[in-house]
């Protein structure tokens, strides 16, 4: 199901290099964290970066920004809206947005593993974010 135009927001494209800035910063706060052996802050800022990500990447190509409480729908219009977005980047912030819930609500610590992962995550994604966004610097 395509993601309803409520749900986003027009925002101006030279937004996204704050929305990549923003990504870069969680990414530093979550390799920080990771040498810290912070294995759930890690997490939590991995998963903000890959979100600031998915924002800089909708807002350098079309300018928009979803604003739906659902993070799937960003997913939606990655796919729907952002030629460069593929499968990998797909990947990705599916497996940062699945933990979301985990790493903020659960009970359970993630492990070193875990954060790992998700770190890893954030950094391609910011990777993938930054060749975005310098296409329309």
């Amino acid at each position: 199901m395509a993601p309803r135009r409520t749900d986003t927001q027009a925002v101006s494209r030279s937004e996204a290099v704050k929305s990549l800035a923003k990504a870069a910063e969680f990414l530093s706060a979550a390799g920080a964290s990771l040498e810290a052996c912070r294995w759930n802050a890690a997490g939590l800022e991995a998963i903000h970066a890959g979100i600031a990500c998915a924002d800089a990447g909708l807002i350098a190509t079309c300018g928009m920004r979803s604003i739906s409480e659902d993070h799937g729908a960003v997913v939606r219009l990655l796919e729907a809206e952002v030629a460069a977005f593929g499968t990998r980047q797909r990947r990705q912030i599916l497996d940062l947005l699945k933990m979301k819930s985990t790493v903020a609500y659960e009970r359970r610590p993630l492990t070193e593993m875990e954060a790992r992962q998700l770190v890893d995550h954030a950094r391609r994604l910011v990777r993938w974010s930054r060749e975005v966004v310098d296409r329309i610097a």
